[in-house]
């Protein structure tokens, strides 16, 4: 699983994921631990820019998860390569590749955590011009 990702700036997009190598389908290709940020603290990392990088861990106990390791950078894109597995009690999230992804293709994942969804909210709310890639 060892696989050589790197993160490059993609012009009106910032930052992104790729890899140097092919990443076959349904590949785990990464495994990252994630920090889990306790529900006392969700209203102070809401207010701020971290809030960016933040899985939802736990709705109903407003916890959230920040992945280590590639995990907070993946973009959204709402027909994603990849795939993510949030393991809560392990504290690890698993990325899987969905298709072939070659080397040099940007890495996605669907930030509402299924292929095909929209997650304009997350944007609009953001002030970040949408498109549905």
């Amino acid at each position: 699983m060892k696989k050589q990702l790197f993160v490059k700036e993609i012009k009106g997009k910032g930052r992104g994921v790729f890899c140097k190598q092919l990443i076959s389908k349904d590949e785990a290709f990464e495994v990252c631990p994630v920090i889990v940020i306790p529900a006392s603290d969700y209203d102070t990392v809401k207010a701020s820019r971290l809030v960016d990088y933040f899985f939802s861990f736990n709705k109903e106990e407003n916890t959230l998860a920040l992945a280590l390791g590639f995990g907070s950078l993946y973009n959204h894109a709402v027909n994603c390569n990849a795939v993510y597995y949030l393991n809560r009690e392990e504290k690890v999230i698993t990325y899987y590749a969905l298709e072939d992804i070659p080397a040099g293709k940007e890495i996605c994942i669907n930030y509402a955590g299924e292929h095909g969804q929209e997650f304009k909210e997350w944007f609009e709310s953001r002030n970040i011009q949408y498109k549905a890639i």
